[in-house]
């Protein structure tokens, strides 16, 4: 029988997680491709401490033009600023059914349409990693909202900028709606540096909303610190503390407002990917969010950090901003 064909393409922290969830399939030829020698290795160590169970073939190259003209899944895990360039040599060279992307993931708002017409021309389905979505609690407290709600998220130092975007896919999923609306006055006038090196962050506060659900997004410059997230509606209001042991406090209209506390699971990445691609096997399609859904929220964030970017330093021909 023929091996499915999945490649993983940036071997780096986020990659080599990917790689650790594809260690539970069978069945499958795995090629990973880094530029690092450094990365290939420690990706390969990370896979082989939990692929006792894996049944298949894994190889490690360092340039794509080494992997297999037909790809069944591909992962790119790369940095923001290579992920386009690293997507058209991909799809130059292979043909390629399924796509999964990394966030942020472009740093030019011209690279979005670049990549939504090139994986149109090549016909292949394409999605971005913002994996709440396949959160169990998540799920349920998306059925059990009232709208309109409020959602906001707050803590020390967590990355506006890189981790943003998961908290506005999350709250799009929530509310039902694509349609953002994002003030960025409220960013503090600090750049900072990232601890991913070239990089930038950001802090201060992001408002909006999707259609008539509101939210902000506030990163204090301070010692880093968890991140709560608030959501508020007519008859309900949840605290949610994710972390190693996530948990949510709730207070409910109906328990005439009596507080209660219950634990709930985020599973790691190298517990989701596997359940991706076997979903995407299967049934053509996963509950990750859809590139054109993704690109939309992206390109209104980015663009707000960019124009923010050109007023602090006074300088309107700036078109990048390097979050990743």
């Amino acid at each position: 029988m023929e091996l499915i064909k999945i490649v993983v393409i940036g071997a780096g922290q986020l990659g080599s997680r990917h790689l650790q969830g594809l260690a539970k399939l069978s069945g499958f030829k795995i090629q990973v491709v880094d530029s690092s020698e450094m990365s290939l290795t420690t990706a390969k160590q990370r896979f082989e401490e939990v692929s006792i169970a894996f049944k298949g073939e894994i190889l490690f190259h360092k340039n794509i033009t080494e992997i297999e003209k037909n790809i069944d899944v591909a992962i790119v895990a790369t940095n923001s600023s290579v992920r386009r360039s690293v997507v058209e040599q991909l799809l130059s060279h292979s043909t390629v059914k399924n796509l999964i992307l990394e966030k942020f993931l472009f740093t030019k708002l011209s690279e979005y349409n670049e990549v939504a017409e090139l994986i149109e021309r090549k016909n292949v389905k394409t999605w971005v990693n913002c994996p709440r979505r396949m959160v169990s609690f998540y799920n349920t407290l998306k059925q059990n909202l009232t709208h309109p709600f409020t959602f906001s998220v707050s803590g020390n130092a967590w990355g506006l900028g890189c981790n943003g975007i998961h908290f506005l896919d999350l709250f799009s999923f929530l509310s039902n709606s694509k349609n953002i609306l994002i003030n960025s006055t409220l960013l503090d006038n600090t750049i900072h540096e990232s601890k991913r090196a070239g990089y930038i962050e950001f802090t201060g506060t992001i408002v909006g909303s999707f259609d008539k659900n509101s939210f902000s997004l506030t990163s204090f410059n301070a010692k880093p610190s968890g991140v709560i997230i608030e959501i508020n509606s007519q008859i309900a209001r949840y605290i949610i503390e994710e972390g190693a042991t996530s948990k949510v406090r709730y207070a409910l209209q109906e328990n005439d407002w009596q507080w209660k506390e219950e634990t709930f699971e985020i599973p790691f990445q190298s517990q989701l990917t596997n359940v991706v691609v076997e979903d995407i096997l299967q049934t053509g399609d996963c509950k990750l969010t859809q590139y054109a859904d993704s690109s939309a929220i992206h390109q209104v964030y980015l663009s707000n950090f960019i124009s923010f970017l050109q007023t602090s330093k006074q300088d309107n021909s700036i078109n990048e901003c390097l979050i990743t």
